[in-house]
């Protein structure tokens, strides 16, 4: 089964409310522990916030803005916002009227990543809240032919930058360490690197359940058996062993070296590709 993505953890704060929504605001931080989804205490520890709207304006009579409790969060989550913080303002009830005006400000002040839910359900918040936070950034790089393709798990980065910097001495190498916690899509660029590279490395050492996987995903994704690149998966002895990768037998050429002969074993199924 292929490593999803897209399910990558977050935080949430969950901001003051006036009083008259302070039943909804508890009842609302139940429904997030029941969806497994972590309330920090601490805004700047969080990737986003929520606010909560209510019947009492956040705004204090002739005051100099937010300076309720929860008016203060609400300007610290705007001064916060942008691509690492996101910020949703909800209105349970739906109903601005005139004793509501403010909220018509607010919306009216709406930026990017900020966004107003008018929901009645904090289960169906909490979805939407989880849909959004969920959704991958792409990884935007521009691809460029090269000899090899070298992709590992970003928890094996010491020991896969020697092998590229042993790689590079010889060949052409682009990597690629894979993040499972930055909420990045990387599909769509490994595929279209794959496509300019004359081979494709897999390379792990902790990793193993990762590589295997992974593999087998980009391999079924680029073509399988007809794909114009051919891929190997390559494990380092210290951690890794062949049994690992007994899975990909017959699909995926494997090998499993120390990691001063790794580089040789790459040049070697790259030599033998180029003759084919």
């Amino acid at each position: 089964m292929f490593v999803n993505l897209y399910n990558r953890k977050f935080k949430v704060f969950l901001a003051d409310v006036s009083t008259d929504m302070a039943a909804t605001r508890k009842r609302l931080s139940r429904v997030l522990h029941n969806a497994g989804i972590e309330v920090s205490d601490k805004m700047r520890a969080a990737d986003c916030s929520i606010h909560i709207l209510g019947g009492e304006d956040i705004y204090s009579d002739g005051g100099d803005g937010y300076d309720s409790p929860a008016g203060v969060q609400f300007r610290e989550a705007k001064e916060l916002c942008g691509s690492d913080f996101k910020v949703f303002v909800w209105n349970p009830s739906g109903f601005i009227g005139d004793n509501h005006s403010y909220i018509n400000s607010i919306r009216r002040d709406i930026v990017e990543n900020t966004v107003y839910s008018d929901r009645q359900s904090p289960i169906v918040f909490v979805e939407d809240i989880r849909n959004i936070m969920n959704v991958k950034q792409l990884e935007n790089r521009q691809n460029e032919p090269t000899d090899i393709f070298f992709l590992y798990n970003e928890l094996d980065n010491d020991t896969a930058l020697e092998i590229c910097n042993m790689l590079k001495d010889f060949q052409s190498v682009q990597r690629l360490g894979v993040s499972l916690s930055s909420g990045i899509d990387y599909n769509s660029f490994v595929l279209s690197q794959l496509a300019e590279s004359k081979i494709g490395v897999v390379y792990y050492n902790y990793a193993g359940d990762w590589a295997v996987s992974f593999a087998r995903q980009i391999w079924k994704d680029s073509g399988g058996s007809s794909s114009r690149t051919p891929l190997l998966v390559v494990g380092n002895n210290a951690h890794a062993k062949i049994e690992d990768l007994s899975v990909l037998r017959n699909i995926i050429e494997c090998s499993v070296n120390d990691k001063r002969r790794i580089p040789l074993d790459i040049k070697v199924f790259l030599d033998k590709t180029l003759k084919k």
